[in-house]
């Protein structure tokens, strides 16, 4: 061996040894970031540093593999132009589909040296294809493993410069290329181990959103919107089955037009969220648009992922998530939405048995509500738990009062008493009649009714009472009763009185033309006179019977209440000043016109009139007032006048037989006004009705309804 070749060895292995060194300095580098929290791109970006350091390369690109979806992507490139980078980061090779360089050193791991892109009889019309693009005279591509896996590669050259590689400067890129590999690696397995935990915890947070939900429509929203930010999607589409499970209907989408979800209906089997929805398998689809199952639905989809909802057994749905960018998703993310659709998918059918549990629950409620009796329900503790609005009506109460109060603190103690009656000794009762007192202290008569509710063990856990306003049904019961007792005595009052009127005649004949002839004894004198206030006190009554049994048809105009009004305090003016009776009038101006006969109506008033005088014998004030009602639930549009005193009043006894004919507590009475009173208002379709306490006053309430039918009368407006 000359000098000459010696030296020449020595500058090799000394040159040698720099590289080297170099080398070892640029690992130990990057070694030294792995111990801090340090992401994959600036990893990439320092081997492709140290890697045109150490070699003097001016172009180099690193590519990764994706073994799931078949491809080879570049992740970093330096020294490319700015269009040429943009294409190679956009357009990831397919392993299987693309024969070339860089796809042959990922599927084989073998380092490929091209010298001369013109002459090389190995590349392929990619190869050369890639080199006019990139305007490539010579590279390298040195394969990235870690063992015997193939996890990528690295492409170096020097741009138009041809490469002048010996095979140990290849065999020490090979070796840097391995070490580069497990930082890679590393850093990959450390960054999705990141994404994994942030993904695991967003998707804890947002099932514990999600949970809360129990609206079905909000749900699904809520579920749209926690998929696409679990995968980063551009939109998300929820598809659920219909009724008969033959078709998909969109139940909530994010990122698409509204207007557009509204009117899909998709067939099981049909497209790919058809087949996932018929096979209950996921699907994830880098480009829709050369997969011929693709059924186009919505706009602006170029990847996606789909993964059925299942839940006991049976596929309810599909969740699928959308990018306008090709291959957005990974496996990874298929893993995930498939937990989260397992989630999802209880939770729709926990939303769709809460919400028909709700509507049975509203269904019996308004089935309650809309009660026309009030329904009471009542614990053990005898604490109010339910009422209805029929309940705060009849009692005069407001539901957030009532409940979780004793029942003995809001109710009567008849009600207590049946209360206690079911919880204590388990009995019940049925349409028990008790009585309170209305806001005008008009009688009220009630039916309870009760019954024990227990669980489905059978054992006891509270009462429940219906209570029935019977008010109108007695008095139609009794109306009933005193009609048929009116016409039965009509018709024999009428025959006595025809039977009374006759020899009544005659009599009152005889005793005048006795008076006539003159008696001298002052005692047949007096005798006669009696004689003669008995049979006109007779012949009173007997028109009194016969105006009853007979009572004329009203001649029925429209006309002024307050005009008859004032007309009958005119006719007893007299009398009233006589007793030191003050009439006080209170009526509502602009009262309507009401349909009556005013001689009949002045008779009425006429009548209470002489009640109220004849109640206060020492004196006092009858209050007259007058006030338009207009339609309600339980009445149409009426006049009401009231015409109180503060007399004697009537006994609680009496107050049922007041309007019967002949009931009299009068020595001198006849017991025919109020049955009178009573009778013409019936004839009018109006009503009068009497509150009393004793020792208190009496108060009539007339009401004439604004409207009659004609056939009651002759109307003439």
């Amino acid at each position: 061996m000359t000098a000459q070749q010696v030296h020449r060895n020595v500058a090799d292995c000394l040159d040698d040894l720099r590289t080297k060194d170099r080398l070892l300095s640029s690992i130990h580098k990057i070694s030294s970031l792995l111990t801090r929290s340090i992401s994959l791109d600036t990893i990439l970006m320092l081997i492709v540093k140290e890697t045109t350091q150490v070699f003097g390369f001016s172009r180099l690109a690193v590519f990764l593999t994706d073994t799931d979806r078949g491809l080879l992507e570049c992740r970093y490139i330096h020294g490319f132009s700015p269009d040429d980078s943009e294409r190679a980061l956009l357009l990831p090779y397919r392993l299987q589909d693309h024969d070339c360089v860089e796809t042959r050193v990922a599927l084989y791991g073998k380092t490929i040296y091209v010298r001369d892109y013109s002459n090389d009889p190995t590349l392929t019309p990619i190869d050369r294809k890639v080199s006019r693009i990139m305007r490539r005279v010579s590279t390298i591509a040195v394969p990235l493993k870690i063992k015997s896996r193939i996890i990528g590669l690295i492409t170096a050259d020097k741009d138009d410069v041809r490469l002048t590689l010996t095979k140990r400067d290849i065999n020490i890129l090979t070796t840097f290329a391995n070490q580069a590999s497990i930082f890679i690696e590393n850093a990959r397995l450390q960054e999705q181990n990141k994404r994994k935990i942030k993904q695991l915890l967003t998707l804890q947070e947002i099932s514990k959103k999600t949970s809360s939900a129990l609206n079905l429509d909000k749900l699904c929203q809520v579920i749209c919107t926690s998929a696409r930010q679990i995968s980063k999607a551009i939109g998300s589409v929820l598809y659920l089955f219909d009724e008969e499970g033959k078709s998909l209907t969109i139940a909530a989408a994010r990122g698409f037009d509204t207007a557009a979800t509204r009117t899909v209906h998709l067939k099981k089997g049909v497209g790919l969220v058809g087949w996932v929805a018929k096979s209950g398998k996921p699907i994830l689809v880098d480009d829709v648009g050369v997969d011929p199952q693709y059924h186009p639905i919505l706009d602006n989809i170029t990847s996606l992922l789909a993964v059925p909802l299942n839940s006991d057994k049976r596929t309810i749905g599909v969740l699928q998530v959308t990018s306008d960018e090709r291959a957005a998703f990974t496996e990874d993310d298929l893993k995930l939405l498939l937990i989260y659709a397992g989630h999802a998918a209880s939770l729709i059918r926990n939303a769709r048995l809460y919400g028909q549990v709700m509507t049975e629950r509203n269904f019996r409620e308004n089935i309650l509500e809309s009660s026309p009796n009030s329904m009471i329900t009542i614990n053990l503790k005898k604490e109010v738990t339910s009422v209805n609005r029929r309940t705060e009506e009849l009692f005069r109460l407001r539901r957030k009062d009532v409940l979780g109060v004793h029942v003995g603190e809001m109710f009567p103690a008849e009600i207590v008493r049946i209360v206690a009656l079911a919880l204590d000794d388990h009995a019940v009762v049925n349409r028990k009649e008790i009585q309170q007192n209305n806001r005008d202290n008009s009688p009220v008569i009630l039916g309870v009714t009760s019954s024990l509710l227990r669980t489905h063990q059978g054992s006891l856990i509270g009462a429940m009472l219906i209570v029935r306003d019977l008010t109108e049904e007695k008095k139609t019961e009794e109306l009933i009763r005193r009609l048929d007792r009116l016409t039965s005595l009509g018709q024999v009052s009428a025959g006595i009185a025809h039977e009374i009127r006759n020899p009544l005649t005659s009599i009152n004949f005889n005793v005048q033309l006795l008076a006539k002839k003159g008696v001298a004894s002052d005692t047949a004198q007096r005798l006669l006179a009696d004689t003669q206030e008995g049979i006109d006190r007779i012949r009173i009554l007997v028109k009194g019977m016969l105006g009853f049994a007979k009572p004329s048809l009203p001649s029925l105009q429209s006309d002024s209440l307050p005009r008859v009004i004032e007309g009958a305090i005119g006719l007893m003016d007299s009398q009233l000043k006589k007793k030191k009776i003050d009439v006080v009038l209170d009526l509502q101006s602009s009262l309507p016109q009401a349909v009556f006969d005013a001689h009949q109506i002045q008779q009425v008033l006429v009548n209470l009139l002489l009640n109220s005088m004849e109640a206060m014998p020492n004196g006092g004030i009858i209050s007259i007032t007058g006030r338009y009602e207009g339609r309600a639930a339980k009445h149409a549009a009426q006049i009401v006048l009231r015409i109180s005193d503060k007399g004697s009043g009537i006994p609680r006894d009496h107050l049922s037989r007041i309007f019967n004919p002949f009931f009299t507590t009068k020595p001198e009475g006849t017991g025919l006004g109020l049955s009178i009173v009573h009778k013409i208002m019936e004839q009018h379709g109006a009503s009068v009705d009497v509150v009393s306490e004793q020792n208190q006053g009496t108060t009539f309430i007339l009401r004439f309804p604004i409207q009659l039918r004609k056939e009651r009368g002759n109307v003439s407006i």
